[in-house]
This record gives C-alpha cells, sequence and structure tokens, in this order.
C-alpha cells in the first residue's frame, strides 16, 4: 500500500510464521550439536564397556552392570539411526555415512549366540561411528579415498623400485650372505627388513659391509629412496587431498568452519530458520529503495510536464 500524503510505501503486515512439522522438528534435532555431542559420548563409553569386557574378572563382578549398559547404548542408537531415517527419508540412504552407520548398529542387534557367536566381534564396530560423527575424522576419510588414485600409483612405483633392488641384490650378493640373498624369496623378505628398519643394516648389511664396503653405497640409496623420498611422496598425495577437501566443505558451507553440520552431511547446517531479524533489515532497505525511486519518477514526470508550457512561452 502507498501512503498517498508522503508519497511513500506502507510497509505491508508480516503474515504470522507457520508452526514447525514434525519432521522438521526431528530435523533440527538430529542436526544440532548438543544431540552430536551427546551420541559421540555414547561412542567413547561404549567402546570403553567393549574394553572392559574381554577382561574375565571384570565381567564377572560387574557383568551384571556393563550387559544393560551396552544394551541401553544400543537402543540410543537404534532411535539415533531411526530419527535420522525419518528426518532425511531418501536422502539418508544416499549417503554413504548413513549406510555405514545403519550397517553397524544393525551388526550390533544380532543375537551373538550359537553360530552367529562370531559376529559378536564385529560389536567393536560401533567404535568406527567416530568417523562419521565427528566432522575433522570425515574429512580425513574423504581425502584418503579422494588420494585412493594417487597413492595406487606410487604404490605402483615402489614396487617397481624395489622388485628391482631384489634383483640386484641376489645378483650381487648370494655368493656373500647366501642366508639372506640365496634366493628372490629371500632377498625380498631380507630387502623388507633393511627398508623397514626391522634390524635389516645391523643384522644383514653390517656382515656384508665388512667384506665389501661399496655395499653400503647400495642398501643407503635403496633405504633413502625407498622410505624417506616415497613415503614423502605419499604424505604429499594425502595432504594434497586433505587440502582439497577442506576446499570443497567451504564452498559447499560458505558458513563458519567452526560452526557445526549434521553426522551424515544431509540437510542443512543447523536445522535453523533464517534469522526474523536479518529479513526484517532486507525488507526496510528494500522499502527505503522503491521509495527513493518512485520520488525520483515522480519528479521526472513533473519536469516532462512542464516542457509544454516552455515551447509555449517560446
Amino acid at each position: 500500500m502507498t501512503d498517498r500524503a508522503t508519497g511513500t510505501l506502507e510497509r505491508p503486515h508480516a503474515r504470522p510464521a507457520s508452526p514447525p512439522t514434525a519432521r522438521q522438528r526431528v530435523t533440527s534435532l538430529v542436526e544440532s550439536s548438543t544431540f552430536q555431542r551427546f551420541i559421540i559420548t555414547l561412542i567413547v563409553i561404549n567402546a570403553g564397556l567393549l574394553g572392559l569386557e574381554t577382561y574375565d574378572e571384570v565381567t564377572a563382578r560387574w557383568g551384571g552392570v556393563l550387559t544393560p549398559l551396552n544394551r541401553g547404548i544400543l537402543a540410543v542408537f537404534v532411535v539415533e539411526v531411526a530419527l535420522r531415517i525419518y528426518a532425511h527419508r531418501g536422502a539418508f540412504f544416499r549417503s554413504g555415512w548413513g549406510l555405514f552407520d545403519l550397517f553397524v548398529v544393525v551388526i550390533a542387534m544380532i543375537p551373538a549366540s550359537g553360530d552367529a557367536a562370531v559376529l559378536r566381534v564385529l560389536r567393536v564396530l560401533r567404535v568406527l561411528r567416530l568417523l562419521s560423527t565427528v566432522r575433522s575424522m570425515r574429512r580425513v576419510i574423504g581425502a584418503l579415498v579422494t588420494a585412493i588414485p594417487g597413492i595406487a600409483s606410487i604404490g605402483a612405483l615402489l614396487v617397481i623400485l624395489y622388485y628391482v633392488g631384489i634383483v640386484m641384490a641376489t645378483n650381487l650378493f648370494s655368493s656373500i650372505s647366501p642366508e639372506h640373498f640365496g634366493s628372490l624369496g629371500q632377498t625380498a623378505t631380507s630387502m623388507f627388513r633393511i627398508m623397514t628398519g626391522d634390524g635389516g643394516l645391523g643384522d644383514i648389511v653390517e656382515p656384508i659391509g665388512r667384506q665389501q664396503p661399496a655395499a653400503w653405497l647400495f642398501f643407503l640409496g635403496f633405504v633413502v629412496i625407498t622410505t624417506f623420498v616415497v613415503l614423502n611422496l605419499f604424505i604429499a598425495v594425502t595432504v594434497e587431498a586433505l587440502d582439497r577437501q577442506k576446499e570443497k566443505e567451504r564452498d559447499d558451507d560458505p558458513g563458519p568452519a567452526n560452526e557445526p553440520t549434521p553426522a551424515d552431511g544431509l540437510g542443512t547446517t543447523n536445522g535453523a530458520p533464517p534469522s526474523n531479524n536479518n529479513t526484517a533489515g532486507r525488507d526496510d532497505e528494500l522499502l527505503e529503495a522503491i521509495t527513493a525511486l518512485r520520488q525520483q519518477v515522480a519528479s521526472l514526470e513533473r519536469r516532462l510536464g512542464d516542457l509544454p508550457h516552455h515551447r509555449g512561452d517560446r
């Protein structure tokens, strides 16, 4: 509406906001930082309980307490997954982290008795839910998955260098140390111990070095190339993938970096609607701009209306 006396626009009455639906309330709950911290706390407690159950004396004394606690925590996990499925519907099953959480909870619900007793060991997979709940861990896992092609290429390079070193060591040192370099299999084991530093330099290389001093150059070159150079390549590829993962998250989420996000990457950042104060401020700015534009148009109309009178006077 326009105020004819002042030529300004009247701000329309704001319509009352409709109350949030049940699904919106559940979405806000499961995506809230408080709920996420609660689930993380339960996962850590459950991990401690699973470790205590490995001690027979603790199980014999406190089994009546540990078992109900484990079942209660599992019940909370089941409710949490059910709420997330209700909140996100089909998007939950399109999320890899959502499917992982569902798999872990379903495995934990299988009775660990009879032929399925071996599945009791799989209960420890519940600890892995920290990977899907903590944002920094999700980022690291995502970076590792992204870095798989680069890691595979570096791994192939390492295999080639390792095989070349095995063949060369067999030809060079089979006569000096046949117990370590008599065949490709023995050489592969010895070179692996040298590469990993598992006593290979002292037990294998040192006796050969006393008989053939130049052998130290070969083994040191092998260790430097296979261990330090290739290891640094692995680190470089992983760090680069982690940087790309951070940039991707920054592009997908323009909000503050420390703002909590949902565990499975579904929905909005915190499930909260935009601030009413921000919306009102934008409305006021828009009304002021429209009012100024109307005043300029009215002034232009008055000037155009005066043009014929000036022409007639001439």
